[in-house]
């Protein structure tokens, strides 16, 4: 047998404010002593992976959320290219990012983005940190796309919500965190009810091939109860990860 270059991986999926059930996921696995060797993720899930691989602690990256009210960052912007500007939100998560290369991370990052300009995707694991993970959280419309060498960037969950290939071949273990799964929805109030439905059934799809790559996978369903912005609500969202992970390790016997 191959000897892998890892022991485990963890890949996060994206989900704008459900990602932070991510948070509660990485507070369990320190509990019960799983730590990932390396880490994948798109969107929301770059955002906590970048916080995790740089040496924030679980609880730390939740004080950062907390701190982060994303509307109180986000301005309206020229809907030329998205209705939103998140630079301030952005520059809140630079501030809390001792990296600021992928090489300066304590744990291996892998995040990908979805390159507009050619419409294919595109996996990021050196260079500058920052930028890529604007690129992967740029969702189409809402967000502006990232630029970076002359190409537009957005959200790497259009081609893959939950990137498990890229890191398959070279861990032991894999670890599928996926926070956007698909339910009956409730009432559909406005026009942002509407462009968030209609962006989760469109990047569906792509996450069932991946989900069946992980040994485990972990899947907080309570969380599509909050909305993509929905920060304000951090602790109720990092409760859901954690307990639904907790209940995932004592079924496979890594708790008593």
């Amino acid at each position: 047998m191959i000897q892998k270059k890892y022991k485990i991986g963890l890949s996060l999926s994206g989900g704008g404010a459900k990602g932070i059930a991510h948070i509660g996921v990485l507070q369990a696995m320190e509990e019960v002593g799983l730590k990932p060797d390396i880490i994948a993720g798109v969107s929301a899930g770059s955002i906590v992976g970048a916080l995790y691989a740089d040496g924030l602690s679980p609880k730390e990256i939740l004080n950062v959320f907390e701190d982060s009210s994303f509307l109180k960052f986000v301005n309206i912007s020229s809907p030329r290219k998205g209705f939103l500007s998140a630079n301030k939100f952005f520059s809140k998560i630079a501030n809390s990012l001792r990296a600021k290369t992928f090489e300066d991370l304590k744990i291996p990052l892998v995040i990908n983005a979805t390159d507009l300009t050619n419409g294919k995707i595109e996996y990021f694991f050196e260079g500058t940190l920052l930028d890529k993970i604007e690129a992967s959280s740029s969702v189409p419309i809402a967000l502006s796309p990232k630029e970076i060498n002359s190409k537009l960037y957005v959200d790497g969950g259009i081609f893959c919500n939950i990137p498990c290939a890229v890191i398959r071949d070279h861990c032991e273990t894999l670890i599928g965190v996926h926070v956007n799964p698909i339910m009956k929805m409730g009432e559909i109030g406005n026009v942002f009810d509407v462009f968030e439905r209609v962006y989760h059934l469109l990047i569906q799809a792509n996450t069932v091939s991946q989900k069946q790559l992980c040994d485990i996978v972990i899947e907080p369903t309570e969380a599509r109860n909050f909305g993509m912005f929905e920060i304000s609500k951090c602790r109720e969202i990092f409760d859901i990860g954690y307990l639904t992970a907790i209940e995932k390790f004592k079924d496979l016997g890594y708790l008593k």
